[in-house]
C-alpha cells in the first residue's frame, strides 16, 4: 500500500473516532468541525469557513442553519460589507468546548500517545513538511 492510501486510511480512521467521540455530546462530522474552526477563528465569513472547511457555501450555509437553530452559533451581518455573514459560537457552544477538546485529548492519547516520543516528533516533522510541500505546489500551480 503507497504511503498516499495510508495516509488517507489513517485520516479516516481518526476522524471516525473523533465523529463517535462527538456524537456523545450530540455532534454530528459537519457541527463539530465548524464548532472547532469557530473556535479557532470566531467572527470568520461564511465564504471564508467554508474555503476553511474544503465545502460548499451552501452546504455550509445549511449547517449553520441546524447549528443556529440549536443555539450553538449565532450570523452577524458585517459592520463594513452587508453581504457578508460572520458566524460567532454563542455561549452554549463555547461552555462545550472544553468537554470537545477533552475528547480530543482522549483520542490523541489513545493513538498518537501510543508511539514512541521520538516517532511522534519525527511523524509530526514529515506531515508538516509534506504539507509545506503541497501548499508550495499548490501556490505554484
Amino acid at each position: 500500500m503507497g504511503g498516499g492510501y495510508l495516509l488517507a486510511d489513517v485520516t479516516r480512521l481518526m476522524r471516525a473516532a473523533f465523529d463517535e467521540k462527538m456524537r456523545e455530546l450530540g455532534l454530528t462530522a459537519s457541527t463539530w468541525r465548524v464548532l472547532v474552526y469557530l473556535h479557532r477563528s470566531d467572527g470568520v465569513s461564511q465564504a471564508a469557513l467554508a474555503r476553511l472547511l474544503d465545502v460548499s457555501r451552501a452546504s455550509l450555509g445549511q449547517v449553520i442553519d441546524r447549528l443556529e437553530q440549536s443555539g450553538h452559533v449565532t450570523r452577524v451581518e458585517h459592520s463594513q460589507d452587508r453581504r457578508v455573514w460572520c458566524v460567532y459560537l454563542t455561549a452554549k457552544a463555547r461552555a462545550m468546548m472544553p468537554d470537545v477538546e477533552s475528547k480530543a485529548r482522549s483520542l490523541h492519547a489513545m493513538s498518537f500517545g501510543k508511539l514512541a516520543p521520538q516517532d511522534y516528533k519525527q511523524l509530526l516533522k514529515i506531515l508538516a513538511e509534506l504539507r509545506d510541500i503541497l501548499v508550495a505546489n499548490e501556490s505554484a500551480a
